[in-house]
């Protein structure tokens, strides 16, 4: 009888176990769901930052040319060049009044290569200050 009652008790404390077993497994499930949405949440706002720095770093670039060149001016012509803090920007024509930056495309040492004008070009690239 001892021996019945031993093993009836055990069952019954491997009985009161168990659910407590499960719910550990279920807080641990719980734990890592938790960390994986955290991971997730700090990866979207790393992208969501490099996307603002990106934006911000062009809206600089965009006012810097603004402010040191004259976009607008009416005698441009399609491959003009204008010298900007910036760098070398070639107008690439536009139906627009005024133009802006994005009709003017940058001229780095590979474009300036090409040009017809490429010692003049790279005279001005490499005399231009390191940033």
């Amino acid at each position: 009888m001892t021996r019945a009652f031993f093993y009836c008790g055990l069952s019954s404390a491997l009985a009161m176990l168990a659910p407590a077993a499960a719910e550990a497994t279920r807080d641990e499930d719980a734990r890592v769901e938790w960390l994986l949405r955290i991971d997730e949440a700090r990866e979207r706002y790393d992208a969501f930052a490099t996307r603002v720095v990106a934006d911000r770093e062009r809206a600089v670039e965009t006012r810097d040319a603004r402010q040191d060149a004259r976009l607008d001016d009416p005698t441009l012509r399609k491959g003009d060049i204008i010298v900007t803090q910036t760098g070398l920007l070639m107008f690439e024509g536009s139906d627009k009044i005024a133009p802006d930056i994005s009709d003017f495309a940058p001229i780095g040492e590979a474009r300036a290569r090409r040009s017809e004008h490429s010692a003049t070009l790279l005279g001005i690239l490499r005399a231009r200050p390191a940033r």
